[in-house]
């Protein structure tokens, strides 16, 4: 994962300078509105004698007038509003903000039952019950499997982001399986049955475990899991994006071609946070 970015930091300083320049303006402006009115009140009480105040009174008000003429002409103009938003809301920024996220995933769980069975005879052998007592093996278990999905958003690129003043159309990367691992707290072996004349054999296990990840995987997928781990993450993300000021966001999830719905996570960091941040889990109940 890459280290989160200063972008946010930096547009917030920028945002304070603003705010601060322009609330310093304003108590200039007031400052010389109050002056001005003041020998405004002066010469009205005063007009009649020429006198040396006089004059000055008239001078600060012509000087107070040219002042906050120039002021307003001064003041942040439309087009001058535009450009600032425009240079803070752009895709770069978008991006940014949106890969800070790392992943949104959407999980589902349930058990698979499992029947294994080595060196057994075929089933019309005669010998069938003799050689199954002696040398057979035979393992039923349920296995309970976690199937991750979600959305990688540090594969955002900037071509995925349009932005149009206040409004935003985002198309993220393509929803995949993230992670499937055994649950151990589901998973019981319900009979293991081993030969007179043989031993049990480890593998088999193993090979249950990964044959009930791949059943679980495939249950998920036909149940739609990556449509849903999509949705999530389009709200998830369109959320973010409107805390950036955006009026009109539009975000719009992918799926991913035929056969390549699973992605291989490197961060061992991202694994962790997968494990304990799973999301709304569903309980898929699947036999095979």
């Amino acid at each position: 994962m890459q280290p989160p970015t200063s972008q946010p930091y930096n547009c917030r300083v920028r945002s304070l300078i603003r705010k601060m320049a322009s609330l310093v303006r304003l108590g200039w402006l007031w400052f010389v509105l109050i002056l001005a009115g003041a020998g405004l009140l002066y010469l009205t009480l005063n007009v009649v004698a020429a006198q040396p105040l006089t004059v000055i009174a008239a001078v600060v008000v012509f000087v107070g007038l040219v002042v906050l003429f120039v002021a307003a002409q001064r003041s942040e103009s439309p087009s001058e509003a535009r450009a600032i938003q425009t240079t803070l809301l752009t895709p770069k920024v978008v991006v940014n903000e949106v890969r800070a996220a790392a992943l949104v995933t959407y999980s589902q769980i349930g058990t698979v039952s499992i029947h294994k069975a080595r060196d057994t005879a075929h089933p019309g052998s005669p010998f069938k019950v003799i050689h199954d007592r002696l040398l057979g093996e035979e393992l039923v278990m349920d296995v309970g499997v976690r199937v991750i999905a979600g959305v990688n958003l540090m594969h955002l690129r900037e071509e995925d982001v349009r932005v149009q003043g206040r409004s935003v159309s985002i198309t993220l990367p393509p929803t995949k399986v993230l992670m499937v691992y055994v649950d151990e707290s589901l998973t019981r072996v319900l009979a293991h049955r081993v030969g007179w004349l043989t031993a049990k054999d480890i593998s088999l296990l193993d090979s249950a475990r990964r044959e009930a990840m791949e059943a679980l995987v495939n249950a998920a997928i036909e149940n739609d899991l990556l449509h849903k781990a999509g949705q999530q993450a389009a709200a998830s993300v369109a959320a973010l994006v409107r805390g950036l000021g955006f009026e009109q966001v539009e975000v719009h999830p992918t799926l991913p071609p035929m056969g390549a719905h699973f992605e291989e996570l490197q961060s061992s960091e991202a694994l962790a946070k997968l494990k304990a941040t799973a999301l709304q889990p569903l309980l898929l109940d699947h036999d095979s």
